[in-house]
């Protein structure tokens, strides 16, 4: 009985260590992350300990091994992302245009928090994301550097003991490339404003939203696939542009019904979208919400 005292004394130190390190910042990790992440390989070490019940040694061994693997992993997650992050707290990143650039991939893994996107003619891109914890990747592709594949991932502790985080996110896109845009993030707001870009492709998968995409009429066609768990979607249209949409899960706030669009299968089209010369074709799927489409 005593030396699982011992043993439990010894683990509620270790643990209390870690934390006073990480509350000082003189570790910039979370330990309950990493356990959050790893408690497979804990299940992994407590069945081994049961079945070698009666040697001891094997229980140092695996639990030593655990520790171990606890730190380098914390510290891999931490300097890993920080020898590659390209941005710093509150800091912007600019990539200059290339005129021969004329279509772009962005994908964007994104916390919880605010988001807006809006264009620009004199940078390929700006992008603010407030977090440290940032990998970007930036690759033109061919001679030309006719196109380019932008990859910007935000790693978020899972738990925060010290404050609750807003984050503000910001890009701007250069107006003269053909964007295909792919957006993962957790519970977000904010405005898209794509009225001034051309956009050939829109995947958006997102938590609990509340978001305003507004959408111009400079891409023949854009193709907007939307998933979500509580959202409100406010969209606006151009007028002149050809709308077909299908929307599933729980809508039931929703004016679709009074724009006097056609119901055709699953699909309600504009009276336009035959003879349109720009399409905008969407896929909204979201749990419980409001998607209200307004035309201007």
């Amino acid at each position: 009985m005593k030396g699982k005292s011992s043993k439990g004394g010894l683990i509620l130190i270790c643990i209390g260590v870690f934390w006073l390190l990480s509350s000082f910042g003189v570790i910039n990790w979370s330990l309950f992350d990493v356990m959050f992440k790893l408690w497979p390989l804990m299940l992994i070490v407590i069945g081994i300990n049961m079945v070698s019940r009666s040697k001891n040694y094997i229980k140092y061994i695996t639990w030593g091994i655990f520790i171990v693997t606890v730190i380098l992993f914390g510290f891999y997650g931490e300097y890993g992302y920080k020898n590659d992050a390209s941005f710093n707290i509150d800091s912007n990143f600019v990539q200059e245009n290339i005129p021969e650039t004329t279509a772009g991939k962005l994908r964007l893994q994104l916390g919880g928090g605010n988001l807006r996107i809006n264009s620009i003619a004199d940078k390929l891109i700006i992008a603010k994301v407030p977090d440290s914890k940032v990998k970007k990747d930036i690759k033109f592709i061919g001679s030309d550097k006719s196109k380019v594949d932008i990859n910007i991932e935000q790693k978020t502790d899972i738990i925060n003991l010290n404050k609750k985080k807003t984050y503000d996110y910001g890009f701007d896109l250069n107006s003269n490339v053909l964007w295909d845009i792919d957006i993962d993030t957790g519970a977000i707001n904010g405005t898209l404003d794509f009225s001034d870009l051309k956009v050939s492709k829109l995947d958006i998968d997102m938590g609990v939203s509340n978001l305003k995409l507004i959408f111009g009429d400079n891409q023949s066609n854009t193709k907007v696939d939307i998933d979500g768990g509580i959202s409100n979607l406010d969209m606006t249209i151009p007028e002149n542009v050809g709308v077909r949409v299908d929307f599933d899960g729980g809508i039931k706030n929703t004016n679709i019904g009074g724009l006097g669009w056609r119901k055709t299968g699953d699909y309600y089209v504009s009276p336009n979208y035959d003879e349109a010369e720009k399409k905008l074709e969407l896929d909204v799927d979201i749990g419980i919400g409001k998607f209200y489409v307004k035309t201007k």
